[in-house]
């Protein structure tokens, strides 16, 4: 039966992503960096899409780039949600297999209703991101790292620094692996175990990171990114902080139940120092403290507990289902998952959608080919860029560590919150348009403004331009919610045609 739990799980991640489908904020920045590199052969070395100062653009997910934007261009919407359910499947079923190495018996109870309720919605995100692929590398080096020190299979250690030639040009979380493979070797260490191998392995592991288009650089951008303070990016947040405990409590939850059965199974069984796995406890504390620190690090402790545990936890409940009952459980729960799936994908129809994007403001720029210097929240930045370009630049976008000087964002947050100097900031490159959203103080000085007039307003933005490009021809937005899902990609960013002039 363990066929039909492999399906069932599928059916679940790929429901979840049909039903969570909103695009991410950054997405449009990968789409931009694909296509350029699809017809141009080149990688971006510096942005072109702002009126701001840049420094030269360092993008640690250039590979996710062009997958994303194969898929996009040619399998459109649908492409994008059903690679996202295989890459997340892939991710899971590669936990499982770790707990399957740890506990010998083929059943387990493989629908428990803490991993299949909690650890998959926390760790899945509402769209496709370059994410997808740390957390599919974390845990394929997870298994191998069990296969070696459970099962001996040191010659499995080569495809730690195979990996990681793709995994570094794919997302900066690569630095998760490197981690990874200290920890173990720290572990192993303390276990009283031969580490000679890990270590031979970790020195190939960092030579790879050398393997990229920038060289050093890379290197030194992934080492300024892991010190960077993101105290006004949400996911940045602590764990226990406000926003944390709002919009994470799935996670919070799955949190609650991991230390709960832990100190049952600990009490149950007498655990004490000399019988604990060190290499195990290592991994589970760093990435416990890694989560509590920040909303963004959460699934790494979610995918370790998820394979180190699980095993545990079923050893505290033993007891298994008659046969008959156990084959009728899998079967309703594959049903529940099938009805699941044909739900979700008639309620999006196979479509990303965007509704928290100032898409109608956009529309009023694109539609009236109003051309200037746009300023809006950093998170719709690519957006903008993305459908504007060129004639109209962008402040700055999410790409901020990556394209922007460090003051910027600090500017931004002044000029949203109206302080003191905002008027000043805004001016000092020359701003024509301003997109905010409605929360922020600006909002309301705008509205007294001189210089700006506020144009359009939807429930969440507001659209103001100077008023020297004011007209009394404008034309209206599209109200109908259709033509949004369906014109989100259309861009005047097309380097082929540039190159046939």
């Amino acid at each position: 039966m363990i066929f039909v739990f492999y399906i069932t799980l599928f059916l679940f991640i790929l429901g979840h992503g049909l039903l969570f489908n909103s695009i991410d904020n950054d997405f449009f920045a990968r789409l931009i960096v694909g296509k350029t590199y699809f017809q141009t052969g080149s990688l971006l070395d510096w942005d072109f899409l702002s009126y701001t100062p840049t420094h030269r653009f360092i993008d640690h997910e250039w590979g996710s780039s062009l997958v994303f934007y194969f898929l996009q261009s040619h399998f459109g919407d649908a492409g994008l949600l059903i690679f996202k359910a295989i890459i997340y499947f892939a991710t899971f079923y590669l936990i499982t297999k770790v707990i399957l190495l740890r506990n010998k018996k083929e059943k387990l109870h493989f629908l428990p209703f803490w991993f299949l309720i909690n650890a998959i919605p926390a760790i899945l995100f509402a769209t496709l991101r370059c994410q997808a692929f740390t957390f599919f590398f974390f845990a394929l080096w997870l298994y191998t790292l069990e296969r070696v020190r459970l099962c001996g299979h040191t010659r499995l250690l080569w495809i730690l620094p195979a990996t990681m030639l793709v995994w570094a040009n794919m997302h900066g979380g690569c630095a998760a692996g490197m981690g990874l493979l200290v920890l173990y070797i720290a572990g192993e260490f303390l276990n009283k175990k031969p580490v000679k191998d890990y270590i031979i392995t970790l020195i190939f592991t960092l030579l790879a990171l050398f393997i990229n288009p920038y060289g050093i650089p890379y290197l030194e951008f992934l080492i300024k990114a892991l010190a960077l303070k993101r105290e006004f990016i949400t996911e940045w947040q602590p764990s226990l902080s406000p926003l944390g405990l709002k919009f994470h409590f799935k996670y919070l939850i799955f949190a609650a139940a991991f230390l709960c059965l832990t100190l049952f199974y600990t009490l149950r069984f007498k655990i004490n120092f000399k019988k604990i796995d060190k290499t195990k406890a290592l991994v589970l504390a760093v990435t416990f403290l890694m989560a509590l620190k920040s909303i963004r690090l959460q699934p790494f402790f979610i995918l370790s507990a998820a394979a180190f545990c699980c095993s545990d936890f079923y050893k505290l409940f033993p007891k298994s289902l008659p046969a008959s009952a156990d084959r009728l459980k899998e079967i309703f729960f594959l049903v529940l998952m099938v009805f699941f799936v044909f739900s979700s994908a008639m309620q999006t129809k196979l479509k990303c959608v965007m509704w928290e994007y100032p898409i109608m403001e956009i529309d009023f720029l694109k539609a009236n080919k109003i051309k200037g210097n746009l300023l809006c929240e950093f998170h719709d930045g690519s957006y903008a860029a993305y459908r504007l370009w060129p004639d109209v630049f962008i402040f700055m976008d999410g790409r901020y560590e990556e394209v922007y000087p460090d003051h910027l964002i600090y500017m931004l947050r002044d000029i949203n919150l109206a302080n003191k100097g905002y008027l000043d900031k805004i001016n000092k490159y020359r701003t024509d348009i301003i997109i905010v959203a409605k929360h922020y103080k600006i909002y309301q000085e705008l509205k007294k403004s001189r210089d700006f007039k506020l144009m359009l307003e939807s429930p969440k933005y507001a659209l103001f331009l100077k008023k020297d490009l004011i007209k009394s021809d404008f034309k209206t937005p599209a109200a109908n919610a259709k033509y949004y899902i369906n014109t989100k990609y259309d861009t005047n960013i097309d380097w082929s045609v540039k190159n046939e002039n």
